[in-house]
């Protein structure tokens, strides 16, 4: 067995596990840099970049005729405030209108951005195949990466249980203060639904109190899968080619690999959509007993 054999659980770990880029240590705890971490960093820059001149322009003369960036940006929020926050929420979605479009447009960015290769390895890629750069044997640290490849590590943040189960948390403290601003001390009592004989209470109230928790956890497992299960299919198709060396094989994995690819950029919007759409349908579930 031959130690630079093609591997594809060291393949799949390499693109989608995480692993810290920048040396960074406070009162002698490691707060190193990841590379979720830079992506996070790229997301909300991207946010603000992408969302504040597209705002300050639509301001600036709501009634101009829109670009297309604007126009774009405009279906998205009206769709998200119209058909999300406006049709689960009712006259109740105004004041969660800025967390609702805020976790769309984050998720979405975060989605985008792991479907494209990190700068690095496509660096490397360019190197070799050039002769450039030749191959060495073994794994480099991570800190000592191209700096390509540390500024765009090309991972999905949202592929990654820490950054969903954060979001994830979030909603449910979103869920928890809706519930006691529009029901009070009784939203404790009203987690039951009503009409619910009183002998069933002792085995209602135990389930739907768990089913409080339940619901933010599987937001942060279901985006989890999806942002994941798309690029190990992607990571092993492309790898049946440096399995087999087979001209036969490559060009069908290449065009499965496309295909699948395509089919990310729409889970990507789609899991951004249903991560919102259920946020808003669990807050209007608590304002008022059922």
């Amino acid at each position: 067995v031959h130690s630079d054999a093609f591997s594809f659980a060291e393949t799949i770990a390499h693109h989608l596990s995480d692993a810290p880029l920048w040396k960074l240590e406070l009162a002698g705890y490691d707060i190193s840099i990841t590379k979720r971490v830079v992506m996070l960093f790229l997301a909300a820059f991207l946010l603000v970049l992408i969302l504040v001149p597209a705002a300050r322009r639509i301001a600036k003369n709501p009634y101009a005729k829109p670009t297309r960036f604007t126009g774009f940006i405009e279906v998205l929020v009206n769709f998200i405030r119209n058909d999300v926050a406006h049709a689960s929420l009712g006259h109740h979605a105004h004041p969660y209108e800025p967390y609702l479009l805020t976790l769309f447009f984050f998720i979405l960015i975060s989605n985008l951005l792991g479907l494209i290769p990190s700068l690095g390895e496509l660096y490397v890629f360019a190197g070799q195949a050039t002769g450039l750069m030749h191959a060495h044997a073994g794994h480099a640290d991570s800190f000592s990466l191209p700096i390509a490849e540390k500024l765009w590590p090309g991972i999905t943040a949202t592929g990654d249980i820490a950054v969903t189960a954060t979001l994830a948390i979030f909603t449910f403290l979103v869920i928890l203060i809706s519930g006691f601003a529009y029901q009070g001390a009784m939203f404790i009592r009203n987690i039951v639904p009503g009409g619910i004989p009183l002998l069933l209470w002792p085995i209602m109230w135990p389930i739907e109190f768990i089913g409080l928790f339940t619901k933010p956890f599987a937001l942060a497992i279901r985006l989890l899968a999806n942002m994941t299960a798309g690029h190990m299919i992607i990571l092993v198709l492309l790898g049946f080619i440096f399995q087999f060396q087979s001209y036969f094989i490559a060009p069908v994995s290449i065009a499965g690999a496309m295909a699948i690819y395509l089919l990310e950029l729409f889970v990507a919007f789609l899991q951004a959509y249903i991560f919102t759409f259920l946020t808003a349908l669990f807050i209007s579930q608590v304002q008022h007993r059922h």
